[in-house]
This record gives structure tokens, C-alpha cells and sequence, in this order.
């Protein structure tokens, strides 16, 4: 067994951070200095520090673990490496710079994120805003954390009294349904909207919200979600479909709460669902 197979979750933690802290560095170098706003397919926001950031990622994760495949937002899959294309089953989704159009208006709302995933799995997560260096981190069956110190979802138990991240994307099932979007807007205490939904995930597994819903009209990218689905699973929280079934990799809809509220949302959403 090589050193790097034989690395352990917590170790993969601590370089994670390592890594994040880089990306930060660099992401805060081009902050507010992005120049012309710049699109890429489907009006998707990118800079050069989107870039940047993936391409120092791959170089540090391929040094360590070159076994190990690499999904992107900005370069997509690379399994190349020193070894075996992806012969160690494990497989990195980044996400350089989740929330680039925040990034390049020069609002905070912004991160990277980080996902180490085995099958469906996710073994590993960090998910780091870097104007407050805040690092949100959990390792399989170890906890979440916030900055090393152990976190949990919030203890609210009413929807009335919930604030609720929403992540919608145009044709997704949500926006097509005014109705569910209006109900969901009255029967909460708070909506919120930042526009990076790995920040929003940490943030409900940390406590700040209570539940985030996101519906795409396509596959919600992993590299999205991967580190989010980890956090909220070791934070104690909940993901499911918009159905109430346990959330599947790759799917479009995605409710994720602190556990206490996930039935009576999910029973909301039913009541305006054609499936």
C-alpha cells in the first residue's frame, strides 16, 4: 500500500484546509479585480481566478494522490496521473470558485469547495469562504466542523419559525410552480438567496439555516453538492428529493434540512408536486 492510499480521513481533512487557505489566498488576490464581466456556457460567470484555483487543486491533489480521478467545473474529468487512470476507485469534485458571479460583482457570497467521493459516497469535504476564513469541514462517520470546532444543525422544529435557503435554476421544477414558491415564501419565517449553494449547504449544516431547496433542471453537478451532502449528513441533517427520498447523487432536486422540519416541507412541496 502506498502512502497516499494509506492516508487517513483526518489527514485528508488537514490537507484539505491546506489547499483551501491556497485557493483563498488567490481567490482574495482577484477580488473586486476581475475586470469585464466574462460568461461561459448557459451565462455562467468565470474568471481567471476560477482557473487559477482548479489548475493549483489538480497539481497539489495529483502530487499526493495520482491515483485518484478529478472532476472540475472549469476542466471537467481528468483521471490522468502517475498511476493507474482512477485505480484507486476515489474520485476529487471541485469547484474553484462556487458563487463566481457573486465573486466577480464583488459580493461576498462566494467559496471553494472540495469533495472526495468513493461510488456514491463522500468520504471527505471542505467547503471554505475566504473572506472570513471560515472552513467547513467533515470526514465519513468523524463529524462536521467549522474552524476545528465540532458543529450541528440548528434545533428549530417549525417551519414558521425556519429560515430557508432557496437555489432555483430557470426550468427547474420549483420555478415552474409559482404557487409551491409563494407557499414556501409565506409558510417560512425567512427565505434567503446567496447564490452558492455548497456555502448555503454549510450553512445549514452549521445552523445558520434551517433547510436550503434547490431544483435544476438537470443533474446538480457534484461538485456543487459533494462537500455539502457530507457536512450535512455528519452535521446531523437531513437530504432528501423533493419527494422525501433519500437524495441520489446526480439528481435535480435536492431539500436538505436539519431533520426537525424535513417532513412538514416535504409535505408542503407534495401538495403542489405532480409526481
Amino acid at each position: 500500500m502506498t502512502e497516499s492510499e494509506n492516508t487517513t480521513l483526518p489527514d485528508l481533512e488537514a490537507r484539505m484546509m491546506v489547499w483551501a487557505r491556497e485557493a483563498g489566498d488567490i481567490a482574495r488576490g482577484h477580488y473586486r479585480r476581475t475586470g469585464e464581466l466574462r460568461f461561459k456556457h448557459g451565462r455562467q460567470a468565470v474568471t481567471d481566478a476560477d482557473l487559477e484555483i482548479e489548475k493549483m487543486l489538480r497539481r497539489r491533489i495529483g502530487a499526493e494522490f495520482p491515483a485518484d480521478g478529478i472532476v472540475g467545473e472549469e476542466l471537467g474529468s481528468d483521471f490522468e496521473g502517475t498511476g493507474p487512470k482512477g485505480s484507486s476507485g476515489r474520485t476529487w469534485h471541485l469547484d474553484p470558485v462556487d458563487g463566481t458571479l457573486n465573486f466577480a460583482l464583488g459580493l461576498p457570497g462566494f467559496c471553494t469547495s472540495l469533495g472526495l467521493m468513493k461510488g456514491n459516497e463522500v468520504l471527505a469535504a471542505c467547503v471554505y469562504q475566504p473572506l472570513l476564513d471560515d472552513g467547513f469541514t467533515a470526514t465519513l462517520d468523524g463529524g462536521a466542523r467549522l474552524n476545528g470546532r465540532p458543529i450541528s444543525v440548528s434545533t428549530r422544529s417549525c417551519l414558521a419559525d425556519a429560515v430557508v435557503g432557496t437555489q432555483f435554476k430557470k426550468n427547474g421544477r420549483f420555478i415552474q410552480n409559482p404557487e409551491l414558491l409563494r407557499s414556501i415564501f409565506l409558510k417560512t419565517m425567512k427565505i434567503r438567496k446567496v447564490g452558492a449553494i455548497a456555502l448555503e449547504l454549510a450553512r445549514v449544516a452549521a445552523g445558520s439555516y434551517d433547510a436550503l431547496v434547490g431544483s435544476f433542471k438537470e443533474a446538480i453537478h457534484l461538485h456543487d453538492v459533494a462537500a455539502g451532502l457530507l457536512l450535512i449528513r455528519e452535521a446531523g441533517g437531513r437530504i432528501t428529493d423533493h419527494l422525501g427520498n433519500d437524495y441520489v447523487p446526480g439528481g435535480p432536486d435536492l431539500v436538505a434540512t436539519n431533520g426537525l422540519i424535513h417532513e412538514e416541507l416535504i409535505e408542503l412541496i407534495g401538495q403542489y408536486s405532480a409526481d
